[in-house]
């Protein structure tokens, strides 16, 4: 078939400048993502004196705009199957706008919460949205690069959010303002450069939309000499088991955020409850822990196509789960806080573990291993079932802190850590250097 052949020209072209380009506006909203849900631990720090919160009602604004994406992943990524990725796209940036300047205008928490979690909508859609039309773009090789840039662009926006928060420190009450209506700025912008994006070569494709598909061969400058490109795509000869890859890819997903977010959100308010430093010294702290972040997915981004998925995957859950282990086991032997040269190093091998392994790998798996008519309503679906993972532990954290202390939260995640690694080890599957239809069962079913 044409479609066929169209996709295997796509696969076997060198990364050429609409590639970079596309890219660069996926990761535009990675990155949003990112400071918009990191940025709200370095506001707590302002807001929760300044409204009085109580422990369970901080958790609330904490998780609000997860609870929102996860809503807006499972609608926007079942809508984007239907009716294609680019109108989606698109838009998505004005919800995020709106919700973010009226985020920094909230007079109480209610207020706070309630656009928070319509804000979250906006994110879910990018999430369900990003990963896809950047693996749909990408030719096989290079293609975990490029999606590892996903991830590496949400790391930088959560830096980009704890570096305001120290920025912003001066100016008191009204810091917390400013922190949560800034992100509106870049999505105002980036609103304005996705208005003439094309669709995806493998959505075209699978809707046969011909005008689609010349304007993106015209894109990337598609020439005759461009189609040699030998044998098919494929070589697998047996449809694959999607249950079985449903349990791995949604499982694994659930559980990174579940060791994640409790630590990731609340890691600026838990330095200050354990009283390592001021407010300063807990926000430079973090700031150096999301750097370290970046450093981490910047490994992933250049190894990703060497080294593959799977392992990497099932090792950094390991390593994630031991380096809460240590402190954990620490505090009971001691019967104290770990001391923040412990502290510290544990949380820098934990978030560059996250950032540069499990965090970056399950939402790739999603978008690799379904087939291009179910890939975003699968990554809407991650994305949902990612959050309820995230809810608990943002919800789960700071009150079983005050309760109990830390030891309890870390000797549990040392265990959503191991179960990481052997849903992977046992259940998942290597995709790197292989062709999005050679991995899904839309070439295989039509033989």
């Amino acid at each position: 078939m044409a479609e066929d052949q169209f996709l295997k020209e796509m696969d076997v072209l060198k990364p050429r400048r609409y590639h970079y380009f596309i890219t660069a506006l996926a990761d535009a909203g990675y990155f949003l993502d990112g400071y918009d849900l990191l940025v709200i631990g370095p506001a707590l720090i302002f807001i929760g004196p300044l409204f009085g919160l109580t422990a369970s009602v901080s958790a609330l604004v904490g998780v609000a705009t997860i609870v929102g994406q996860l809503f807006g992943g499972a609608i926007f990524g079942f809508v984007a199957d239907l009716k294609g990725r680019k109108v989606i796209f698109q838009w998505d940036m004005l919800i995020f706008a709106v919700f973010a300047i009226l985020s920094g205008l909230s007079t109480n928490a209610t207020e706070l919460i309630i656009f928070r979690t319509l804000l979250g909508l906006a994110i879910g859609a990018d999430y369900a949205l990003t990963l896809s039309i950047i693996g749909e773009y990408s030719p096989v090789k290079g293609r975990g690069k490029l999606l590892g840039t996903g991830l590496m662009s949400w790391w930088i926006g959560g830096t980009v959010a704890v570096a305001l928060g120290l920025l912003f420190l001066p100016y008191g009450d009204v810091a917390w303002r400013y922190l949560l209506a800034a992100g509106a700025i870049p999505a105002i912008i980036v609103l304005i450069m996705r208005r003439n994006v094309e669709e995806t070569p493998r959505f075209a494709a699978e809707k046969n939309d011909t005008k689609e598909i010349s304007e993106i061969k015209r894109r990337f400058g598609i020439t005759k000499d461009d189609a040699k490109v030998g044998s098919d795509a494929g070589g697998d000869t047996l449809v694959p088991n999607y249950e079985k890859r449903g349990v791995f890819a949604f499982v694994s997903w659930f559980l990174n955020d579940l060791i994640f977010y409790g630590i990731g959100i609340y890691t600026a308010v838990l330095l200050l409850e354990l009283g390592y430093s001021t407010h300063a010294g807990s926000l430079t702290l973090t700031l150096m822990l999301y750097i370290i972040g970046v450093v981490g997915t910047l490994a992933f981004v250049f190894t990703a196509d060497i080294f593959g998925r799977k392992k990497w995957q099932a090792y950094t859950f390991l390593l994630q789960g031991l380096a809460l282990f240590v402190l954990g086991m620490y505090a009971i032997i001691v019967k104290s806080s770990p001391p923040i040269l412990l502290l510290f190093p544990m949380f820098a091998v934990f978030y560059f573990a996250n950032a540069g392994g499990t965090g970056e790998t399950t939402g790739i798996f999603v978008s690799e291993l379904f087939p291009t008519r179910h890939r975003t309503t699968a990554l809407g679906a991650g994305t949902a079932i990612s959050r309820v993972g995230a809810i608990i532990s943002a919800v789960v954290f700071p009150i079983t802190l005050t309760l109990y202390g830390i030891v309890p939260m870390e000797m549990l995640l040392f265990a959503v850590g191991l179960a990481g690694f052997l849903v992977t080890m046992f259940l998942g599957e290597e995709t790197k250097n292989r062709s999005l239809e050679s991995i899904s069962s839309d070439v295989i079913t039509a033989r």
